[in-house]
């Protein structure tokens, strides 16, 4: 089996137009075009978009901090089954942390990692919304203001929960590993 992608990725020397902006822009805060990116390189303004989400911006997000941006990340992934994601958030996690068992821990089980009180809800909502959206009320909401998360805080979990069940679903599409 191959490690390359299923869809043809356009190489950057190949790139013009919006596509080129866009490729521009990525390599100028990250060196190179990830796969994940490439990927979706038939829809350049999408792309384009990836460039405001990254690890180094915190994905777009004030709010929370990268610590728990990672972990979200990371339980957002293993609740959508990404053989991508979740090693992947949990590494980084780990490199923010210094704390390999704790990335690991988060990665395996949040609910047996340690937490607070207040970070077991935020990861217990972030579960619930990766596994049945459907089923998400306003209780949910008022149990994260109760806990002590302010609402830019619970904007900032959604945005990342979504934007990784995204790109969960894109790597999964796409056979990116």
């Amino acid at each position: 089996m191959s490690n390359s992608p299923w869809i043809k990725i356009a190489p950057v020397e190949e790139a013009t137009d919006d596509l080129r902006r866009a490729y521009d822009k990525i390599l100028a805060t990250r060196g190179r075009i990830p796969h994940i990116r490439s990927v979706m390189a038939g829809e350049p303004l999408v792309v384009e978009g990836f460039a405001y989400f990254y690890p180094d911006n915190n994905y777009a997000c004030r709010s929370i901090d990268r610590r728990l941006s990672e972990m979200i990340a990371t339980v957002v992934s293993v609740a959508n089954g990404s053989t991508l994601g979740g090693p992947a958030h949990a590494r980084q996690l780990a490199q923010i942390t210094g704390d390999q068992a704790f990335a690991q821990a988060i990665r395996h089980d949040y609910t047996r990692a340690g937490l607070s009180r207040k970070e077991q809800a935020l990861l217990d909502y972030v579960w619930k919304l990766s596994k049945t959206p459907g089923e998400m009320t306003q209780m949910d909401i008022d149990g994260l203001r109760a806990e002590g998360w302010t609402d830019p805080q619970i904007v900032a979990t959604v945005h990342v929960t979504s934007f990784f069940a995204y790109m969960n679903r894109i790597a999964g599409a796409f056979g990116v590993t």
